[in-house]
């Protein structure tokens, strides 16, 4: 079995950088493969391009011998993004031929439904908070009522899980984007209708699955007079609560017809968090990880590993306190956090080894795991998977700090001092926090996992490679070893 998930917009992309983390440490609640696909007009979005970056570093770490274990044992596969607007500088006109009906009484109906701004504002950086715009591109381009499906990513998609269906699996497929935004709030309801017509009988036959989590609003954004231009359209953070509003009761009018998903999870946060920095969109947006991005990738998780028959048709994820801890976080705790103790160890054991080793800087003699796992080729700045999997740590332990750092949340997965950022902006770990890291006695401290690699606690003895290592410190990590 295969779980597919597509994000739609920035909301999305973001869900889908925690369900790659949450995926990296085994918590996959089935043994299916992940197949995911990104929707965004705006392909040069920030959040888009290290959602994806992270994807495929994940990708990559399939490829080293790491043996039968939790670690990245869900294989994944990432589709090319799906760009509705094909062209960088499409305006609205352009995609509904504007000028050939610019004389008839269409034209004067399409005026009336559309300011001169929203038809000539370039899309090459989304919808701009406006989903009436989204909702007319994105239903030209997939022509959900005709026969045509979209090219690219989208037939490639159609043939992964049409194949699945008729060998009798039941397929899984999860969409994530926000309500109250341009192109979550246009995306979640049309791409929902294009997969119910796309695999309508499998659907109907209940081997075909749908599930989204609608991401309420949970961030605002105040921008300066120099982030924008006069006169140009952007996204403002004072219509989220309207469109929430309107993007509910449509939700609401459309299930009395006929659910547009079999199960629906609702996220958001009261507390609204304020961007650091406004962009209109492209490379600028890369906004922080917040703890609804969590939630969010955890109701994928849920969704993957609920059995058909228990299927859900709504489910609504709050939190009234404004302090969470690992009780409040639906997943396997000693699991999630034999990983973050995996990542952890690795950037204060192992990565400053590989940095001076093997480039003669210091003696091996002094490590006995490097020696027996023949580490003396894993240069950190020669070779690509010790290069990506470095910046992976590091771009984890970040994700894990900006989901504690809410200002109006206490998130206390991790317990304070015991990671951050040293003088020059590299992440550093406090080897005397480390042992009591997530608020419990693990005992498990930074010599005790020096120890067990140096002995060679969990790997095969004629094993060798930067993989293999990896599955040793990963066992290491664990409150027990076996």
């Amino acid at each position: 079995m295969s779980n597919y998930f597509i994000s739609i917009g920035g909301s999305g992309a973001k869900t889908m950088e925690a369900l790659v983390h949450l995926a990296a440490a085994g918590l996959m609640p089935n043994d299916g493969d992940l197949y995911t696909l990104a929707i965004d007009p705006d392909v040069g979005n920030g959040n888009l391009n290290r959602s994806c970056g992270v994807m495929k570093k994940y990708i990559s770490f399939q490829q080293l011998h790491t043996g039968a274990t939790e670690l990245f044992k869900t294989k994944m596969e990432l589709a090319d993004p799906w760009r509705p607007t094909q062209d960088a500088k499409q305006t609205l006109d352009k995609l509904m031929d504007y000028q050939l009906y610019k004389d008839t009484p269409v034209a004067s109906l399409y005026k009336a439904l559309y300011t001169e701004k929203e038809r000539q504002t370039d899309l090459d950086k989304g919808f701009r908070g406006h989903p009436s715009i989204g909702s007319a591109v994105m239903a030209k381009s997939i022509d959900i009522e005709g026969d045509s499906f979209g090219e690219g990513p989208w037939n490639s998609f159609r043939q992964h899980v049409e194949a699945e269906a008729t060998r009798g699996e039941q397929v899984r497929i999860f969409l994530a984007g926000s309500v109250f935004g341009g192109t979550g709030a246009a995306g979640m309801p049309t791409i929902a209708k294009l997969l119910q017509k796309m695999f309508e009988t499998d659907h109907d036959e209940g081997k075909v699955m749908i599930g989204g989590v609608l991401v309420l609003p949970y961030f605002s954004f105040d921008p300066k007079p120099d982030d924008i231009r006069p006169g140009e359209m952007y996204a403002s953070s004072k219509n989220f609560p309207t469109n929430t509003q309107a993007a509910l009761r449509y939700y609401s009018m459309e299930n009395k017809g006929g659910a547009l998903y079999d199960t629906m999870y609702f996220v958001g946060d009261t507390h609204q968090t304020a961007v650091r920095k406004f962009s209109l969109g492209s490379a600028d947006q890369k906004n922080d990880a917040h703890i609804v991005d969590l939630y969010a990738a955890l109701a994928a998780l849920d969704f993957y590993g609920t059995e058909k028959k228990n299927l859900r048709k709504y489910a609504y994820i709050l939190h009234e306190e404004d302090r969470f801890t690992w009780p409040d976080i639906p997943v396997n705790e000693e699991k999630f956090a034999q990983y973050i103790r995996f990542i952890l160890a690795y950037l204060h054991i192992v990565k400053p080894v590989l940095d001076l080793v093997p480039e003669g800087k210091a003696s091996d003699w002094k490590y006995p795991w490097f020696r027996d796992f023949h580490l003396e080729n894993a240069n950190c700045n020669t070779v690509p998977e010790v290069r990506d999997f470095n910046d992976y740590a590091e771009g984890f332990v970040t994700w894990l700090l900006q989901i504690g750092m809410q200002p109006a949340r206490r998130v206390d997965l991790i317990q304070p001092q015991v990671m951050g950022y040293d003088e020059y902006g590299n992440i550093a770990v406090n080897p005397d926090r480390f042992v009591n890291f997530d608020g419990t006695d693990s005992n498990v401290s930074i010599d005790e996992i020096w120890w067990r690699i140096s002995e060679g606690c969990g790997y095969d003895a004629d094993a060798g490679g930067f993989g293999a290592f990896l599955r040793s410190l990963y066992d290491a990590c664990a409150k027990e070893v076996k």
